[in-house]
């Protein structure tokens, strides 16, 4: 597979994790704090019956198939540092859907990542 099409099957993968990241965040927010020290399985019920919870994790799950795709296709030392774009879309996506702080110095060391990414990508 050429490097553009293992890079796209690489963002799709990290857009359906980070999506379900959104979505178990969105969950949680809902139900609130969870008690796993006093009740650990009321903790587990409330989490999993969550429509977005459940949501995230089905996303999780075909994020992983996506990943083994690009595993099958792709060098592990040219795939594996470009999940880092995650971090930069779940903490743009956190800003925006949950009001979420994004001060400058987050900023710059989010440039870095996404630099080093695009650099990666040019390998």
């Amino acid at each position: 597979m050429d490097k553009k099409k293992s890079l796209l099957l690489i963002v799709l993968s990290v857009f359906i994790v980070d999506s379900g990241q959104l979505l178990l965040k969105k969950g949680l927010l809902d139900l609130g704090a969870l008690d796993f020290a006093g009740n650990l399985l009321g903790s587990f019920i409330l989490a999993f019956t969550n429509p977005f919870v459940l949501s995230g994790l089905v996303l999780f799950f075909l994020s992983s198939f996506v990943w083994l795709i690009v595993l099958s296709k792709s060098n592990l030392s040219f795939a594996y540092p470009c999940l880092s774009l995650g971090y930069v879309i779940v903490s743009i996506l956190s800003w925006f859907f949950f009001n979420e702080s994004l001060s400058a110095l987050r900023l710059v060391g989010l440039g870095v990542i996404f630099m080093g990414v695009y650099f990666m990508s040019r390998t």
